[in-house]
């Protein structure tokens, strides 16, 4: 029997939503501030294949098709600003998340 998958686009939802509810434990509140004040000019979520880079964070083989890398940041003329970066499983059955806050000090 085959998974049950979440779309894309919902498994991306997800993430956000974890963004959201755990940005104020794990970035500074001048980045809360940064994100909030610009986030619905500027702001982005960007999904896509996980890279090979989860392989050190997290215990479990990473197949493609069951996984969403999120991004979540700003965007900006010189460098966008990524605040965190988030593997979220689209598995409805085996539900997993890690984010990986890139501007917590």
């Amino acid at each position: 029997m085959s998974a049950r998958l979440l779309s894309v686009e919902d498994a991306t939802h997800q993430a956000y939503e974890i963004f959201l509810e755990m940005a104020p434990d794990n970035l500074t509140d001048a980045d809360i501030d940064l994100f909030n004040e610009h986030r619905e000019d500027a702001g982005f979520i960007e999904d896509s294949e996980p890279d090979d880079s989860w392989a050190e964070f997290v215990a479990l083989e990473i197949e493609p098709e069951a996984f969403v890398q999120v991004l979540v940041g700003l965007e900006s003329d010189d460098q966008d600003i990524v605040f965190a970066k988030i593997l979220i499983s689209r598995d409805i059955d085996a539900p997993f998340c890690h984010v990986l806050w890139t501007r917590a000090e």
